[in-house]
């Protein structure tokens, strides 16, 4: 009888203490301007127009002159023939080189006959890319040039081949057969020195020297230097 006395104060002791609350909310209303996406713009064109100005002046400097459209495709094309030409010129002043290569995806638009700007440049080449040289052996420079033959072809120079079942044949650096033990240097960017876009045996590189400029620079200073902007179809990579 006490213990059920006790219960019975328990329960009465809980229901006493569970009190009704009340949860009061208070809204804060700030004021806000609304401003269309319309008047936003306006605004942010004002603020940039100096500065799109200057920048639009400097792009549309005229830095070359070339002769005829180039495009870029493959298994060759002008304006991928121009660039690695550019690169195995320009590689050959720092140290000797052997062959060039460059992706073709990796350039961008083709450059119009006509006046080319330096807003030209950036579109074909947007990428920072930077300009490094490997060392390869000729076992891994054959499987390179089957490489290059699995995608249809890619920008080279100083190199040449057939392509056959997606597979490269006649392997020639120079003229001259590849010979698989000697070591040969190619200039190609750094995406591709990584094995990157297929390229897998480039990641074989005995070494690796950074040319100490960006590609799209070497390309600008190759048209600058020229009086026309110049390049043939010569048959370097070929399908059979």
């Amino acid at each position: 009888m006490k213990r059920y006395c006790f219960v019975l104060f328990l329960g009465a002791l809980l229901l006493s203490a569970c009190k009704e609350r009340t949860i009061e909310s208070t809204s804060v209303l700030l004021p806000v301007k609304a401003v269309s996406c319309s008047e936003a713009s306006v605004a942010m064109n004002s603020l940039l127009a100096p500065y799109k100005s200057t920048l639009d002046e400097q792009m549309n400097v005229g830095v070359g002159v070339c002769a005829t459209t180039m495009e870029v495709g493959r298994p060759e094309s002008l304006l991928s023939n121009f660039v690695c030409d550019a690169m195995l010129r320009k590689a050959n002043e720092l140290m000797p080189t052997d062959f060039a290569l460059t992706n073709v995806g990796g350039l961008r638009k083709p450059v119009s006959e006509g006046v080319v700007t330096l807003r030209t440049v950036y579109e074909v080449m947007p990428f920072d890319n930077r300009v490094v040289l490997l060392d390869l052996k000729g076992d891994d420079v054959l499987a390179l040039c089957d490489a290059i033959a699995s995608v249809g072809g890619e920008g080279v120079s100083g190199i040449s081949f057939g392509i056959s079942g997606g597979k490269a044949f006649d392997v020639r650096v120079g003229g001259k057969p590849v010979q698989r033990e000697r070591v040969y240097r190619v200039v190609t960017n750094d995406y591709l020195s990584f094995g990157n876009d297929k390229m897998t045996p480039l990641a074989n590189s005995l070494k690796v020297y950074d040319a100490g400029v960006q590609l799209r620079d070497l390309i600008l200073e190759s048209i600058s230097e020229t009086p026309v902007m110049e390049s043939v179809l010569d048959g370097r990579i070929y399908e059979k």
